[in-house]
């Protein structure tokens, strides 16, 4: 018999959080423990099911202020249930609670949130649009790091397709939402997507996967559109075909979401590549080890998800369209990025490396940003966003990019001094 909200643990009244406790009595009352979750996620495994955790939930407990980080967020779990329950959902409101109460300030963050602060610093940002702009693309942190020039291949590629396309070098602050500082998240959220509406934009053309989970959920008066949407659309640039059967890896923000699913199939396919697909694909994707920071403070379940990814694509050559997946899986596989595929092919048949790696992605940024600042023409809006460049924490971001700036340099004297 499902308990009543009458029934749960005296521990668990008194939240100060209404939507935690919502999610506290729904998942109380209406989990049947089926197990259908646990079988799926390690961490469900080593914690007990859903309606066990929301039952004994107690805040002021040091095991429920350390649990919840454990979780990936990747949603699997709602994914899996067969009663609409959103397990993740109570994780993360409970990542908020902890946060609420002074208790989530676990040092292993300290570089997801340093880099999303620097990704909202006014050295970081750049938003450049022109009369008659309504829609931008968003090409988020990881991408724009990692893959510097493809990012600007194909903003040029957009841009002849859509000539007041405008631009946006910002981050969407999804470590702070992750981690629970839903304060922060929605001050500096908020004050990225006012700013768009408020300068008649419509439209956000989004290539991270993470990013358009936040603008899809949080971005009221937007419409969102995955770029892969938009390719699929488009006559695809002319270049050579990749005749090979490789695995495709959906990122977990994405399993809900049918229509970017489908374009990112349809482009490879037009590309030549024979696609692969486990049993975990889709709707039931697996997390590839990064998702809500779990890395951080459960290294060995983030080893686990990572390694069952590797082995479901049976030696083949992995391919997603989240550049934060592709980095992870490099380092075990060959990996390459769906953007790779489709402007880049030659140095996937070459098996060259396309992803820069920190601290060379943070220099990558601000290159392009200068790169996009010098092709401005005239009647463009632009702007270096001001919010979150200390964030009253007395966070040195130019500092750090000067640091950054210098050890490049003693590596490239180093690579110089070795030829």
């Amino acid at each position: 018999m499902a308990n009543s909200g009458s029934n749960l643990c005296p521990a668990n009244s008194g939240h100060s959080r209404p939507e935690l406790e919502s999610c506290l009595l729904r998942i109380s009352n209406d989990c049947t423990q089926c197990q259908l979750c646990v079988k799926e996620c390690s961490f469900l495994q080593t914690y007990g099911d859903p309606k066990t955790i929301a039952t004994e939930y107690a805040p002021n407990f040091e095991k429920f202020q350390q649990l919840p980080f454990q979780c990936s967020l990747c949603e699997l779990c709602t994914a899996v249930c067969p009663h609409d329950l959103n397990p993740a959902q109570l994780f993360l409101e409970m990542r908020r609670e902890a946060f609420g109460r002074g208790k989530a300030d676990f040092p292993q963050h300290r570089v997801l949130r340093n880099y999303e602060k620097i990704g909202t610093s006014k050295l970081f940002t750049w938003y450049a649009l022109p009369d008659g702009c309504n829609t931008v693309f968003f090409p988020g942190c990881a991408l724009t790091g990692s893959r510097p020039e493809t990012t600007l291949e194909l903003y040029r590629y957009l841009q002849k397709h859509l000539p007041a396309l405008g631009i946006v070098l910002d981050c969407c602050s999804k470590p702070s939402h992750d981690l629970g500082n839903h304060v922060r998240f929605n001050n500096v959220f908020n004050e990225l997507k006012n700013y768009l509406s408020a300068n008649g934009v419509k439209t956000v053309l989004v290539a991270c996967p993470n990013c358009q989970k936040v603008f899809n959920e949080y971005g009221t008066g937007l419409t969102v559109e995955s770029v892969y949407q938009r390719l699929d659309g488009l006559p695809l640039p002319k270049t050579d075909n990749i005749a090979e059967k490789v695995h495709l890896h959906d990122p977990c923000v994405s399993r809900f979401y049918g229509t970017t699913q489908d374009a990112v199939r349809s482009l490879l396919k037009k590309k030549g590549l024979q696609l692969s697909e486990s049993s975990h694909s889709r709707k039931t994707t697996l997390c590839c080890g990064a998702g809500g920071g779990v890395s951080c403070l459960a290294s060995e379940r983030s080893r686990n998800w990572t390694t069952k990814n590797i082995d479901n694509a049976d030696a083949q050559r992995i391919v997603s369209y989240c550049a934060s997946c592709t980095h992870v899986f490099a380092a075990h596989s060959s990996t390459g990025h769906l953007l790779d595929v489709v402007f880049q092919p030659q140095k996937i048949l070459n098996g060259e490396s396309t992803e820069a790696k920190a601290p060379l992605t943070y220099f990558n940024r601000l290159q392009v940003k200068n790169k996009l600042r010098r092709s401005t023409t005239s009647g463009t809006r632009t702007r270096e966003r001001q919010i979150g460049d200390r964030s009253g924490t007395g966070f040195p971001v130019k500092r750090v990019a000067v640091v950054m700036f210098l050890i490049l340099i003693m590596l490239a004297v180093g690579k110089i001094a070795l030829i």
